[in-house]
Parts: C-alpha cells; sequence; structure tokens
C-alpha cells in the first residue's frame, strides 16, 4: 500500500488491458444508478422534489380569486384638463375651441381605460402599459391638430408631452403583483440557489465520498486512467442530475399551469433548455471544489458571494466570468422575465459557449488535480 492508502499492482506484474471508454462510462452509470435507486434514496428524493412544488402552490394564488383589473395610469384628468385649459387660453384658444379638447380628452381616457380592463391577459406589462399611453395621446393629438393654430399645436403638443411623461414614470413596475410569487420562487429561489446548491452538494463529494468510505484505493487500481476516471464519474453523475432536475423543473411548471400563471408555454421550453445548461456547469464547479478541499459547500458560498453576485455585477466584461450572467441572458429572451427583472443581454451563441467552455475547464482542472495529487487515508476519512 502506498503512503496516500492505496494499492499499488505488485512489481513486474502484467499490466491489465485498458478498457474503453464508453464500457467504463456504462459501468460507472450503472453503479451510479444502482446506488442512487435504493428504496431510501428513492423516497428522500420523492420528498425533496415535492416540497418546493407544496410551497408554490401555498403561496401563489389561483386566477379566480385575483381582484379585478385596476385603472391604467393616465393622470388625473380634471387636473390636466385645468393646466391645459391655462395653457391654451394663453396661446388665444376661446372658450368654444377648449371645450372641444376636454371633450376629446374625456372620450379618450374613458375609452382607454375600456381597452385597458378588456385586455384577456391576466397581467399587463410595462410595454403593454406604455403602449397604451402613447396610442392614447397620439389618438388626442390626431384629434385635436385640425383645431389648432400653428403656434397653439406647439404649445399643445408641447404640454401634452409632459402628459406622457407622467403616465409612463407612474407606470413603473408591472402588474405582477399576482404572478410575482411563482416566478420568484422559479426563478430567485430554485433556479438560482436550489439548483446551484444541489449540484454543487450532488458532485462535491464524487471522490470525496469515496475516500471517506475508504473505496477509493480499488476504483485507482482499475484497469483505467485517473482522469478517465473522473470524467466518466463526472457525465454518470450529471447524467442524473440532468433527470432530477428536469422532473423538478415540470413539476414547478406544472404548479404554475395549474394556478393560472399566463404564458407558461412560452416560457417552459426556454427555461428547460437553460437549466439543461446549468446542471453540467454548476455540477462541474462543485466537482472542482470538491477536489480541492473537503469543505467545498463553504468554498461554494464564497465563490457565490465573489464571483456570482460581486464580478457578475460589475458593468463590465469582467462579468462574463459569471455563470448567472449567462444564464440570465438567455432567459431574458423570454418577454415576461425580461420585463419584470429588467435584465439586458442579448444572443445566444456567446452565453451558450461560455457555458459550455466553463463546465470543459472546470473538468479537466478537477482531473488534473486528481491525477497529481495525493491524498492520505486517516486524513481525508475525518468528517
Amino acid at each position: 500500500m502506498s503512503a496516500s492508502g492505496q494499492f499499488d499492482p505488485p512489481p513486474g506484474s502484467a499490466t491489465p488491458l485498458q478498457p474503453g471508454f464508453l464500457p467504463a462510462l456504462g459501468a460507472i452509470w450503472l453503479f451510479t444508478w444502482k446506488s442512487q435507486l435504493t428504496w431510501r434514496r428513492v423516497v428522500r428524493t420523492l420528498v425533496m422534489l415535492l416540497v418546493l412544488p407544496f410551497l408554490v402552490w401555498v403561496t401563489v394564488q389561483s386566477p379566480d380569486s385575483w381582484s379585478p383589473r385596476g385603472r391604467l395610469p393616465l393622470g388625473e384628468l380634471n387636473s390636466q384638463l385645468n393646466r391645459m385649459t391655462r395653457r391654451m387660453t394663453r396661446a388665444g384658444a376661446d372658450t368654444n375651441l377648449v371645450a372641444q379638447i376636454k371633450t376629446i380628452f374625456a372620450t379618450e381616457y374613458e375609452q382607454t381605460q375600456k381597452d385597458y380592463r378588456g385586455i384577456t391577459s391576466p397581467e399587463t406589462s410595462v410595454d403593454q402599459q406604455r403602449a397604451l399611453v402613447h396610442d392614447c395621446h397620439k389618438r388626442i393629438v390626431d384629434k385635436v391638430r385640425p383645431l389648432l393654430s400653428s403656434s397653439q399645436i406647439s404649445q399643445f403638443e408641447q404640454l401634452d408631452n409632459e402628459f406622457v411623461g407622467q403616465a409612463e414614470s407612474a407606470i413603473g413596475e408591472p402588474a405582477w403583483n399576482r404572478t410575482a410569487p411563482f416566478y420568484r420562487w422559479l426563478i430567485d429561489f430554485y433556479f438560482f440557489v436550489v439548483l446551484p446548491f444541489s449540484c454543487v452538494w450532488a458532485c462535491g463529494g464524487l471522490i470525496r465520498d469515496e475516500l471517506q468510505s475508504d473505496t477509493l484505493g480499488f476504483l485507482t487500481t482499475r484497469p483505467i486512467k485517473r482522469a478517465n476516471l473522473v470524467i466518466l464519474k463526472y457525465i454518470s453523475q450529471v447524467a442524473w442530475m440532468e433527470i432530477v432536475m428536469l422532473v423538478q423543473g415540470l413539476l414547478l411548471i406544472g404548479v404554475g399551469a395549474l394556478r393560472g400563471i399566463p404564458e407558461l408555454g412560452s416560457l417552459a421550453a426556454l427555461f428547460l433548455a437553460v437549466q439543461f445548461l446549468a446542471v453540467p456547469a454548476w455540477s462541474a464547479l462543485g466537482f472542482l471544489l470538491g477536489q480541492i478541499t473537503k469543505r467545498y459547500l463553504p468554498l461554494a458560498l464564497v465563490y457565490g458571494l465573489i464571483v456570482e453576485l460581486g464580478i457578475g455585477d460589475i458593468p463590465t466584461n469582467i462579468n462574463t466570468l459569471s455563470l448567472m450572467r449567462h444564464l440570465k441572458t438567455l432567459l431574458s429572451h423570454n418577454q415576461e422575465l425580461q420585463s419584470l427583472y429588467e435584465w439586458t443581454g442579448s444572443g445566444v451563441l456567446l452565453p451558450v459557449g461560455a457555458l459550455l467552455l466553463a463546465s470543459a475547464l472546470f473538468v479537466s482542472l478537477a482531473a488534473v488535480l486528481f491525477t497529481i495529487l495525493e491524498y492520505h487515508a486517516n486524513t481525508e476519512m475525518q468528517k
């Protein structure tokens, strides 16, 4: 036995033939499934998968309990009409002309509110509300322009632009008060907390668990290179995590559908595709951190604070080091998420390439560390 606690083949013995990569992958894949699909693990996994959907179901209201749609913030009509009266009187408009303009304002405001209440979707984004405001004032200007002189038109349009600006500032956030809890659970908590932590936790201990159970010596004396062993265990574990996370994502989207969350059809495909890229990236990070130290979970928290929350928020190109930055760029292709979170970024090739490159880089570094490091059994077997 070497100083590392591993068994070495006898000197002069014949070197066993190296098996193919795919057969070895199949063997480790079957071993991974066998270790995961015990009754205790299955029950525990099912319970964990159902906890978050239950919380979403409890905290997200159904459409039947939603309050009726409010009023579009066009501004206080009487106050605006008083300002318009003073402005147009100074511009030389007579009383009859001012009365006609007031009627146009009142009619168009009332029609716009009817259009707003008649929208069939349960939520209205900022862009939709702004479009309604602009359409309303465009109709007003088109109807008032023939009634005024050129000098009066400039005065009127200046005042009307002020009304539009006030209405847009009043819109502020979108009307997400009824569906926001679902997206906060799905994106903020699940996608950016539960998913990374689960991947790091599941993959960080792939080698450490073998060390602590004193089975690593058996694996390293098999006819397979150390680097290949790392890659095979990573691929097998990622395949398992993809299945588990797919089930979790489908459960969450299913609960959202039962709660009547709108536009889930367009979100589901994008969300699951981005999750498919996120799982190997976070898993590779956890695998690397597990090779660096047996306290990989605290190290993952430090990494998250410095790189993901710190560097990722810096408005320069250095934020490309953040995995979350690339994931947000991909998710921002959904209009609802872009409106809610106000994410910026465009393109698909760059974030996808960055996530794949990060996965390959982390796994390669983990393979190098496992190849060159000597593990001391007595030290590593201590929890």
